[in-house]
C-alpha cells in the first residue's frame, strides 16, 4: 500500500483533520484518477464492511476467565498448552499458508505491472483529429490502380536507393 492509498484510506475513514481532509477533497476535484483510486478503496472497505460477523460463543467470557485465573493461581501446575492440531489440520493450515503465499507472490508480479499500464494510458496523448483534404485538392481518381501502385513502388525504391 503507498502513501497516498494510506491517506486516502485515511480519508474514507475520516481520520484526517479538516485542513488536510480539504485539501484531498480539491485534489480529487482536479485529478480524476486519484477519484478513481478513491472510489476502488471505497469498494474495497465496503466490501470488508459486509462480511458477516463471526458467531461468538455465548460462554467465551467465562472460560477465558476461568483460564486466566486458573493460570494465576499459584498452585498451579506450569504445563505446556495441549495441541489441538491433528495431522489434518495441519495440513490445511499449511495449504492455507501456501495459497496465502501464492497470492502474494503473483500480487508482487500482477500489480506493479497493472500501475505501470495504468499510468501509461493516462500519459497518452489523443490523437490528432485528420480533416478531410479539400474537393479542389489534386487527387486523380483517373488513375488506375495498377498505376498507382507501380507509382509506389517505385518511390520505395527511391527511397531504398537515397538512404542506402
Amino acid at each position: 500500500m503507498t502513501e497516498l492509498d494510506e491517506k486516502l484510506c485515511a480519508f474514507l475513514d475520516g481520520e484526517l483533520g479538516e485542513g488536510e481532509a480539504a485539501a484531498l477533497r480539491a485534489a480529487l476535484a482536479r485529478r480524476p484518477e486519484l477519484a478513481a483510486r478513491l472510489a476502488e478503496l471505497a469498494a474495497v472497505d465496503a466490501g470488508l464492511r459486509a462480511l458477516p460477523a463471526g458467531a461468538v460463543a455465548p460462554d467465551l467470557r467465562a472460560k477465558l476467565e476461568r483460564r486466566i485465573r486458573a493460570e494465576r493461581s499459584p498452585g498451579a501446575a506450569r504445563r505446556p498448552p495441549r495441541s489441538r492440531a491433528g495431522p489434518g489440520r495441519r495440513r490445511r493450515w499449511l495449504a492455507a499458508a501456501v495459497l496465502s503465499a501464492a497470492a502474494a507472490a503473483l500480487a508482487l508480479v500482477v500489480l506493479p505491472r497493472l500501475q505501470h499500464r495504468e499510468t501509461a494510458l493516462a500519459n497518452v496523448e489523443p490523437a490528432p483529429i485528420v480533416e478531410p483534404a479539400p474537393a479542389d485538392a489534386a487527387v486523380s481518381e483517373d488513375l488506375p490502380v495498377i498505376e498507382v501502385l507501380d507509382v509506389l513502388a517505385e518511390l520505395d525504391e527511391l527511397e531504398g536507393v537515397g538512404s542506402g
